[in-house]
């Protein structure tokens, strides 16, 4: 059966893209497409590696170099505690690791790691559409699968063996067939943990209201 890709992957950041660099990795022969609907991914909250995350990047997908010239390298979680609100940083009470980590850990920047990511897909040989949003997607097993998309206000249409849903939260795929289903055990959404009238502690109203716990707040906290 003749297919344009044997591949087509929907989001191009961390996660399409590194399966799509490790597609390439074990099988150079594979015709692989990339979907993403951004033209540049946005910036997020820093986010901090644990050891695996960061041996699976480094020592899996060989970003080594790029963890260590443009991110920040840590040393797993670390506290200061001082007696006083204007006590000198280095005289504060520290409590972290004693030795160094075994595996180095990262702050990384989403969006610089994805775009870096991505670019190496795309210079292992994957095809990218970029932006493109994805309208059709039709699945029917092993007769093949149709994605249709929206590339420069033109559509587009491919056939492919495999589609991997690398959508994230968004859960494209799963939506479409029926089998999302939110997790209201979580903390997060259950109902019990719900909050209603919530503000940032640190916001201009309850810094006007409550100003001692304000100035003894030194960064911001929701």
């Amino acid at each position: 059966m003749d297919f344009d890709y044997d591949v087509v992957i929907i989001g191009g950041a961390f996660s399409g893209a590194a399966t799509a660099l490790m597609l390439k990795r074990k099988r150079p022969e594979a015709r692989v497409l990339i979907i993403e609907k951004n033209a540049e991914f946005d910036r997020k909250v820093g986010e901090s590696t644990t050891e695996v995350s960061s041996c699976y990047m480094a020592r899996i997908l060989g970003l080594t170099q790029h963890l260590g010239h443009e991110q920040i390298g840590k040393q797993g979680l670390r506290f200061w505690f001082c007696k006083s609100p204007d006590q000198r940083f280095d005289e504060c009470v520290e409590i972290g690791t004693r030795y160094q980590s075994r595996l180095q850990t990262f702050q990384v920047d989403r969006a610089k790691l994805d775009s870096h990511l991505l670019e190496r897909a795309v210079e292992a040989g994957c095809d990218l559409w970029r932006p493109a949003k994805v309208t059709k997607c039709e699945l029917n097993g092993g007769n093949g699968q149709t994605v249709d998309a929206v590339v420069d206000l033109a559509e587009r249409s491919v056939r492919a063996r495999w589609v991997v849903d690398a959508t994230g939260r968004a859960a494209m795929l799963a939506r479409k067939l029926g089998h999302f289903r939110q997790n209201t055990e979580h903390p997060i959404n259950a109902v019990w943990a719900r909050f209603t009238g919530v503000k940032d502690w640190d916001s201009y109203d309850w810094r006007e209201r409550f100003p001692e716990y304000a100035v003894a707040c030194r960064t911001a906290r929701s």
